[in-house]
């Protein structure tokens, strides 16, 4: 499944026309037969993505005749291909100094890369020249007033910086892509899309799967596949109870279309098998679900059949329960382009989504529309620059503070691919406030313990080294003695893991004398001995990356718990 890069698709194709020119003129701008000759040579050379023998060509071809604007144009085409954005820039100035008038029109293609190196007054002066001249071809021109207006924008944009500090959130982030989809307040755990590439041999096409990452004080544990039994599946999100998850599966043999959006619910202790969400799905193409807190709506992307782009819908869920027909936002959010990766905040006024048609830097931008005391969505807002940049942000979730918030973005600082950044949301851009009673310690592993298989025991620390309790572990002992108290139906094996330094051997004597450490700090509070396994698990099960960094071999110093009859 790939369904982000189906949908990333340039924001517009400013330099067609040129290459248009250079490949199908039937007279040149030269009078030298070994020019046009060397010319014609690399023009094909183009044509066949010969990129290296083509600009061997092209510049025999400048060396023949150093006034050939076709080849000087022909070699920014080249550059523009080979993203040496600097030395396109310096060909297409040789076509306007040599002759302004051989080639006007690629004057749109010069100011776009003006303003990608944010010379955004240059680009302006380019185009309201152009935009001067007679005869020009009217749809030209309308691209040229386009761009002239995007190009403003992007200044005014520039000129007013947002309060932005990102951090990449760490290890979680690879090389490959990793979309957010959700931060599960209930749980501290981001909820995000990796696409990759498969570990089978034979297999040329990059998977897509949804894992989760668990936060332990500041840091973050190593992905887990959110389900074991499923694959090949994105874009997930968790209803706010907890007992719905929602996400987008192709290919599947019960399937409406190309791609649906599916759930499963927890009822009577287990997990149900996907549903398809039939009264949603088309025989097209549906996914990047979002569900409201309240549970009463749900937000997703459909494509277009016909054009190929897609908008955001949103479902609304009945007296019975049930998902209703999808209704296209308007035009406040859509456009004719594509919007994606819808969120609505739990305030249930907000929504955050990319588009690639709105003004904005470039790429796919991130906005925010706000629906009014009438339910209609306002006008959207672009999040701003540096937010905002030339490449693409796509995801973006903010939690209920209405300031933290992540988001997906390509950087070149980055890992690699997309990455999931971590910071403060601008002020201007906040969604209201909305607090969230969290549960108790003891509620969490009540609630977790039923859904998942284990848990790791909060705030219970260890020394390197060493099996000995710290003192700042008495809340966590006190949150299990909670637990075991207030469910005494309930048996538990409490499983000690370490770091890896060591050899495993003694890491798995280590591991055993942690969870006994625990046993027994329970059993001093009055809990059978007989409600309580251990087991030692060595080095072999780490949260977090066992690197240098000790911060990160603290959290594979732990004691995980898990219900035994």
């Amino acid at each position: 499944m790939n369904h982000f890069a189906k949908i990333l698709k340039p924001l517009m194709m400013t330099v067609f026309f040129v290459v248009a020119n250079c490949i199908y003129a039937q007279s040149y701008h030269s009078s030298s037969k070994k020019a046009i000759k060397h010319f014609e040579k690399s023009r094909q050379e183009f044509l066949n993505e010969n990129y290296e023998s083509a600009m061997s060509s092209v510049n025999k071809a400048l060396r023949c005749d150093d006034k050939f604007t076709d080849a000087y144009l022909l070699k920014a085409e080249l550059y523009l291909e080979l993203k040496e954005d600097s030395l396109a820039i310096e060909s297409y100035e040789n076509v306007f100094k040599i002759d302004s008038m051989s080639f006007p029109k690629s004057s749109i293609a010069l100011a776009k890369l003006y303003s990608k190196g944010f010379q955004f007054d240059k680009a302006i002066d380019l185009l309201n020249w152009y935009l001067a001249l007679d005869n020009q071809r009217e749809t030209l021109r309308k691209l040229a007033e386009r761009q002239l207006s995007v190009i403003s924008f992007q200044k005014s944009l520039v000129e007013n910086p947002v309060d932005y500090n990102p951090e990449n959130i760490g290890d979680v982030n690879t090389q490959a892509d990793e979309y957010v989809n959700q931060y599960y307040v209930n749980e501290d755990k981001i909820i995000f899309t990796k696409r990759y590439k498969s570990d089978l041999e034979d297999n040329p096409y990059l998977e897509e799967n949804v894992f989760v990452t668990m936060k332990y004080d500041s840091l973050w544990s190593l992905p887990e596949l959110l389900f074991d039994n499923l694959n090949d599946i994105g874009a997930a999100n968790i209803s706010a109870d907890g007992d719905e998850i929602y996400f987008s599966a192709s290919g599947w043999e019960n399937g409406l279309g190309s791609c649906d959006i599916y759930y499963v619910r927890f009822k009577n202790g287990r997990w149900s098998e996907p549903i398809n969400l039939k009264s949603v799905n088309t025989s097209g193409w549906e996914s990047q679900p979002c569900v409201s807190r309240d549970g009463k709506e749900l937000y997703f992307v459909r494509r277009n059949k016909k054009t190929g782009t897609s908008d955001i819908y949103v479902s609304k869920r009945d007296a019975e329960g049930k998902w209703q027909n999808a209704d296209c936002l308007g035009f406040n959010v859509n456009t004719e382009g594509n919007e994606m990766a819808p969120f609505i905040h739990y305030d249930g006024r907000t929504l955050y989504f990319s588009s690639d048609t709105r003004l904005g830097m470039g790429g796919y931008d991130l906005f925010m529309s706000q629906r009014d005391d009438n339910g209609e969505w306002k006008e959207s807002v672009n999040l701003g620059y540096p937010l905002n940049t030339y490449g693409d942000e796509i995801n973006l979730v903010v939690l209920n503070d209405a300031s933290k918030a992540y988001m997906s973005a390509l950087r070149k600082e980055g890992n690699g691919g997309y990455d999931i950044y971590e910071f403060d949301l601008d002020e201007k851009f906040r969604p209201q406030y909305v607090e969230i009673e969290r549960p108790s310690v003891e509620e969490y592993y009540a609630d977790a313990l039923e859904k998942h298989n284990s848990v790791v025991l909060k705030n219970i620390y260890f020394d390197f080294d060493s099996a000995d309790l710290r003192e700042d572990s008495e809340g966590g002992i006190n949150a299990v003695y909670d637990f075991l108290r207030l469910n005494p139906d309930k048996n538990i094996l409490l499983e000690g893991h370490t770091d890896d330094v060591g050899s495993e051997d003694y890491n798995l004597v280590l591991s055993k004398k942690r969870a006994e450490s625990v046993k027994s700090a329970l059993i001093n509070k009055g809990i059978s001995a007989d409600r309580i396994k251990t087991k030692g698990c060595g080095s072999s099960q780490p949260l977090s990356t066992n690197n240098f960094d000790d911060e990160l071999k603290t959290l594979n110093r732990r004691v995980s718990m898990s219900l035994i009859d």
